[in-house]
Order: C-alpha cells, then sequence, then structure tokens
C-alpha cells in the first residue's frame, strides 16, 4: 500500500510539473491574413422601377420612346434609387446616396445599356430632366420605405398627411444588382465527401483562374486541389467581407447555411448550384455552370444586372442570469447571426420546458410544451413548416413564432414585424433548463432565468435569382415539397 501511495503522489508531482511547463509555454500566435493584397470590387444595388401602372419589366426601343413614356407620368412618384455597396472602414456594407437617380435617368440608363450605346447626348443631367425632378429628393428618400439597403426612420422628418394617408410598400422587391467592374476574388464552398461535387469544384476552379480570377477555398479543402494554380485559402484575421466579389456554394441548403456562418456581419452575393436532396436555396442547376458563370461574371461584356433577393437574417444574443442578483441580468459575450430559425426547445430533458415570451418589452404568452420557433421568410419552409408553420416569401419582412408541441388547443404560430425584439426565457418555476439551436446546430444550455433576444439582423444575405424572387420561391416549394399538386378536374 506504501508503495501505492509513493507512485501515486510522484504521478501527481510530474503532472504538477507538466501543468507548471504548460503554464509558462508562450500562447501560440495569431494566424495571419493570407488575402491583405485583395480588395472586394464594389457593386451597386437598386429596386425595379415601377410606374403607375405596375413594374416597368420592359425597355423602350429608342429615345422618343423613353421621351414619350416619360410624358405619360403626370407627378412625381415615390423615387427608388441605386446604392453603390462598398465596405467601410469597419467592413460593414453601407450604402452610397450620392447616386440618386430619377426615374425617367434610370429608364434612359437602362436603354442605352441594353442597346451598346454608352452615354448619349439625349440622356439630359437629373436636374434637366423634366418629369421627377429631384428638388424632393432628400424628402422622398426620408419618407419613403422602398430604400431596399437602408432603413429610413420616419421620426426624422414627419409625413404631413392633408388628403388621406397613402403609404408605399416596404419591401426590398424586384432588386437589381451589378458590379462596378468585374469580379477579382471569388470563394467557393462545396459539400464535402460528394465526388460530383468534388469533380465539379476542381473543373471551376480550373476555369476561374485561367480567366484571371482568384479563388479562395477553405483550409480542408485546399489539399484537394494542389494541382491547380492560382487557389487560395483564407484565415480568421481575413475580413472575408472587404475580400471577396462573390461566393459559390456547390451542394445542399445546407452547404448554402455553412458558408453564411463565416460572414460575421455583411457578405457579398452569393451563387447557389444544386447538389443536394431538396434544394430550397439553391436554384441553378450543377450542369450548367459554365453558362451561368459566363453570363454573370459578364464575359462576353453585355453588362447586364442580375436579380437578387435579400435574405433577412436574425440577430441572437444570450442574456446570462446572474448567480448572485437573482433580477439582474448581465449580457454574455454570445451574438450569433442566423439564417432559417432559432430554435428553444427543452434539450436532452424529457420534460415539458416552460418558456416566458416577450415582444418588444411586452410579456405576450408563456410557452408550455417542447420549445418555440422563431424563424426567418427563409427558414420558413424547414423546422417552422413542420412544425405547423405557414410558408412566407422571402421578401417578406417578418419573424415567424412557431411552438413546437405545445400544451395548448389553441396556441397556433404567429407573424411577428421585422422590427420587433423577440425575448424568449427560461421561467423561473420550471422543473428544468432549456437549449438553444441555431439552424440546426446546438448552441449552448440555457439555466432557469436566462434568456435569448432575437432581433433582425441588419446584414441580409444576398443571393442571386435564377428568374426572378418569385418565379424561383415558387419552383422551389412546387418541386421540393409538391405544393398542391393534384390532378386537374376534367
Amino acid at each position: 500500500m506504501a508503495s501505492e501511495e509513493a507512485a501515486a503522489v510522484l504521478a501527481a508531482s510530474a503532472l504538477a510539473k507538466k501543468g507548471d511547463v504548460a503554464a509558462r509555454a508562450p500562447a501560440p500566435a495569431p494566424p495571419a491574413p493570407l488575402l491583405s493584397d485583395i480588395l472586394a470590387t464594389p457593386w451597386s444595388i437598386w429596386r425595379e422601377v415601377d410606374s403607375p401602372r405596375g413594374v416597368l419589366r420592359t425597355v423602350p426601343s429608342s429615345p422618343e420612346a423613353f421621351a414619350e413614356h416619360s410624358s405619360e407620368l403626370d407627378k412625381p412618384e415615390p423615387l427608388d434609387f441605386n446604392f453603390q455597396i462598398v465596405p467601410d472602414i469597419e467592413g460593414a456594407v453601407h450604402a452610397d446616396t450620392s447616386r440618386q437617380q430619377s426615374a425617367s435617368s434610370v429608364l434612359k440608363q437602362a436603354w442605352s445599356s441594353q442597346n451598346g450605346l454608352g452615354d448619349q447626348p439625349w440622356v439630359k443631367p437629373l436636374q434637366e430632366l423634366p418629369v421627377a425632378s429631384s428638388r424632393d429628393a432628400d424628402e422622398l428618400r426620408k419618407s419613403s420605405p422602398r430604400c431596399p439597403v437602408s432603413n429610413p426612420n420616419f421620426s426624422e422628418q414627419p409625413m404631413v398627411v392633408r388628403e388621406g394617408l397613402k403609404v408605399d410598400t416596404n419591401t426590398a422587391q424586384h432588386l437589381r444588382m451589378q458590379w462596378e467592374r468585374r469580379p477579382q476574388a471569388v470563394l467557393i464552398v462545396a459539400k464535402p465527401g460528394d465526388r460530383l461535387v468534388m469533380a465539379t469544384l476542381q473543373d471551376m476552379a480550373a476555369w476561374l483562374a485561367s480567366q484571371g480570377i482568384s479563388v479562395i477555398l477553405e483550409p480542408k479543402l485546399l489539399p484537394q486541389l494542389r494541382r491547380t494554380r492560382g487557389i487560395r485559402s483564407f484565415t480568421e484575421a481575413d475580413d472575408l467581407e472587404k475580400r471577396l466579389d462573390l461566393i459559390i456554394t456547390i451542394g445542399g441548403d445546407g452547404t448554402l447555411t455553412w458558408a453564411v456562418s463565416l460572414f460575421k456581419r455583411g457578405m457579398p452575393p452569393v451563387l447557389s448550384f444544386a447538389a443536394g436532396s431538396l434544394g430550397f436555396l439553391t436554384p441553378y442547376p450543377l450542369d450548367s455552370w459554365v453558362r451561368t458563370l459566363t453570363r454573370l461574371l459578364d464575359l462576353n461584356r453585355t453588362a447586364r444586372p442580375v436579380a437578387l433577393v435579400c435574405r433577412m437574417r436574425l440577430w441572437v444574443t444570450v442574456l446570462r442570469r446572474a448567480v448572485n442578483d437573482v433580477h439582474h441580468e448581465e449580457r454574455q459575450a454570445l451574438q450569433v447571426q442566423c439564417l432559417n430559425e432559432v430554435l428553444v426547445h427543452r434539450g436532452k430533458s424529457g420534460i415539458m420546458c416552460k418558456l416566458d415570451v416577450g415582444v418588444d418589452g411586452e410579456k405576450v404568452t408563456l410557452v408550455q410544451g417542447d420549445g418555440l420557433i422563431l424563424a426567418t421568410p427563409t427558414g420558413s419552409t424547414a423546422y417552422s413548416l413542420a412544425a405547423g408553420g405557414s410558408m412566407v416569401h422571402p421578401s417578406v419582412p417578418a419573424i415567424l413564432m412557431t411552438p413546437v408541441s405545445p400544451h395548448s388547443l389553441s396556441f397556433r404560430p404567429a407573424v411577428l414585424p421585422e422590427s420587433a425584439m423577440v425575448t424568449v426565457g427560461v421561467s423561473l418555476t420550471a422543473r428544468c433548463g432549456a437549449a438553444l439551436s441555431i439552424d440546426g446546430k446546438d448552441v449552448c444550455t440555457l439555466q432557469l432565468g436566462d434568456s435569448v433576444e432575437v432581433s433582425m439582423s441588419p446584414h441580409p444575405v444576398p443571393t442571386i435569382c435564377r428568374t426572378t424572387e418569385t418565379g424561383d420561391w415558387f419552383g422551389s416549394v412546387h418541386q421540393a415539397l409538391m405544393w398542391n399538386k393534384r390532378e386537374e378536374q376534367k
């Protein structure tokens, strides 16, 4: 027994010495950035111009037709403005409102660009246009909710109503985007372990590199393409939103969700090729990637804008209840962005969880069941749909609140405005804690008194449409869900 005790003492002493050596060892140096020599190409985003008769989807065939169409506009309508998206000093994207244009100017430039005429003398400056002049542009910018990348604040300048209230739509539909010049850096995120995906990735990377475009891959995929020249990678020290022009995903919806998680703030446009199971978010077929990239990267010098949909994300913050003070909460350094849904659930426990739910500071209900889902419109066709929630168009600004197996027959799903601040807290009278999952991945556990704040993120995910946002969305629900599929009555 004495020898065993002596051996245990010696072993403990050796472990203590190893611990001291480890404590004295210098901490590993942070990784150095690998993409400092690349700067993202600015790109412009605007909303398709509306006319009193609806959306203008065709361009007149001559300058005279433009003038004739402009004369039909009887009075200035709320204008849509072009925005130039550029990374600022902090790395977030912002809108440059210096490129405001009138409706007539946008139409004439679109006609000139489509017919390859460039700047023509008949395209008059903004102040000389007879219709939709710019004298009220500042007022319109502040009062019109139609700016796609900025959130106008109505409190800055109250709107005087004399003949009834008229408010235009505040949704960001019919968006178009175009790079200021040819893109130079592309990040490719591919589904691992798939032979077809890996073969396509190798061909695509080699093709892009032959076009003089820098191809960026995740570090885990880099060893598989060592033979391809011009392939680079990145580290955590790189600000990807400042370095990349385009993100290409090859896989399913999970691949797109993973690519989005690489960006903590703003991100460049995303092009998704389908190589998964369902493909709600991957409208482009994989076998047409050469034709798609040729058109998108403007290799034929056509300078055509592409359709875009800005998918809403949620900003999630975890608040921990302090141990010593029951009524005090301290903010934990855990803030995550979410593309599909936030799930607060009972976790590994088999006991029903109790969740206090508040909206904008007002307590609205007590959830007693398996959990609660807060989903984006993009996530409305995922877990929320399986739990009984409704399908919501991706351009609708809203937060979906869907209970999971509630112990109540009257608890129906609800749709909240995108401006809502939703708080989900574990009740102090609950029998067990809860767990937090974001986009299908476990994040942390929640103890009694802990809470989660969910609000709209200022950084959406700009995804490139194959047709339009409506055409792509209904195509996906028809193909993936067989929505309203039945034989026509004869």
